[in-house]
């Protein structure tokens, strides 16, 4: 594993190891139940877990993905390849999308549980955004992280370590 030397790629770091544990545990969940039945609405372990998961989308799109996307890409995009930044937004893009769908069959299944349907779809959606986020992160770790550490220059990693500790109102 590489040793980022700016705290700001550290933290970035830190919430990815934070949301693989969380996609484990999902995707556990997931192959233990199967698509098939949908879990009792009174599951106090899918009940926290899925909870988790929506305030886990919910932080990463509206803080980490937008850290990311307005500004590492840009500074990425301007010392190194414009078109690993582009890919990157391309998978958000993708992950977003699935995490709203996902976030409203939670919000559709409310306190009585799944119904078939639904869980089928929530089930084989929650194993394409585990598939889709585990590879990204992967990509992320093994080559983004590296490069944007070589990138940054201290004062602009420190500027950018404050802004991303500051989290929007709401997160």
């Amino acid at each position: 594993m590489y040793q980022m030397t700016h705290a700001v790629l550290r933290a970035l770091h830190d919430d990815h190891v934070r949301t693989l544990a969380l996609l484990d545990r999902f995707e556990a969940l997931l192959r233990r139940i199967g698509p098939d039945r949908p879990p009792s609405g009174s599951d106090a372990e899918v009940t926290t877990l899925l909870a988790e998961m929506v305030a886990n989308m919910a932080e990463e799109v509206d803080h980490h993905f937008a850290f990311e996307e307005g500004e590492l890409f840009p500074r990425f995009s301007r010392f190194a390849e414009p078109g690993i930044p582009a890919m990157l937004r391309a998978e958000h893009d993708a992950m977003r999308a699935l995490e709203r769908r996902l976030a409203e069959l939670i919000a559709g299944a409310g306190s009585g549980g799944f119904e078939p349907a639904a869980w089928a779809e929530f089930h084989r959606l929650g194993r394409e955004l585990v598939e889709r986020e585990v590879f990204h992160i992967q990509k992320e770790e093994m080559g983004f992280l590296p490069a944007m550490d070589q990138i940054l220059q201290p004062d602009e990693a420190a500027e950018l370590e404050d802004l991303y500790r500051r989290k929007p109102q709401g997160s």
